[in-house]
């Protein structure tokens, strides 16, 4: 590949985006994914103080929203732990999410 086509598809990719606007909305999200989790985590905590036991629910959202971070960032970096890591964490939020339906219905 030359210099124009390596320019070119740079335009491509960042068609109608300026960068600015691309780092507002990814540290927008890493700061939204901090607050989810932090909340999340809360509720856990208070759950399981005041109510004796823990909600599935809010461990589905959790787990399903680093996960899909993780396998995001494998996509994107390639680094296998990720992938490792957000499958897992995947696998577990579809786990606690049938929980949280199980005792919903029965």
């Amino acid at each position: 590949m030359d210099r124009e086509e390596i320019l070119e598809m740079s335009r491509q990719e960042n068609r109608n985006q300026d960068e600015m606007e691309r780092d507002a909305l990814a540290r927008g999200g890493q700061k939204a994914l901090s607050v989810g989790g932090i909340v999340c985590m809360l509720l856990i905590i208070l759950e399981a103080v005041f109510a004796k036991e823990v909600n599935p629910g809010t461990w589905a959202v959790y787990l399903s929203m680093t996960g899909t971070l993780l396998v995001y960032k494998y996509t994107r970096l390639k680094k296998k732990h990720e992938l490792v890591t957000g499958v897992i964490q995947l696998m577990l939020a579809a786990v606690f999410f049938v929980m949280c339906i199980t005792r919903l219905v029965g």
